[in-house]
């Protein structure tokens, strides 16, 4: 089974901090999201906690990019 990987080829992995893309009208900015979970498959999912503490869960895993990473910080 393939990996899950963000839109750099980055490996996604629990424990990772990801960036992700929120559009509300046309206001836009980056979420932050400390994963938790992650489901591989036809159509990926990677769920955690957001910035704001509430249970998020992706699908459009293309968008995201991964800012931190438990295994390369040491």
């Amino acid at each position: 089974m393939n990996p899950v990987v963000d839109f750099l080829g980055r490996k996604i992995v629990a424990g990772n901090l990801v960036l992700y893309p929120v559009r509300r009208g046309s206001n836009m900015w980056l979420n932050k999201l400390q994963v938790t979970q992650v489901i591989p498959g036809p159509k990926p999912t990677v769920s955690g906690f957001g910035s704001t503490g509430r249970r998020v869960t992706l699908h459009n895993i293309a968008n995201l990019v991964v800012v931190v990473d438990p295994v390369e910080k040491g």
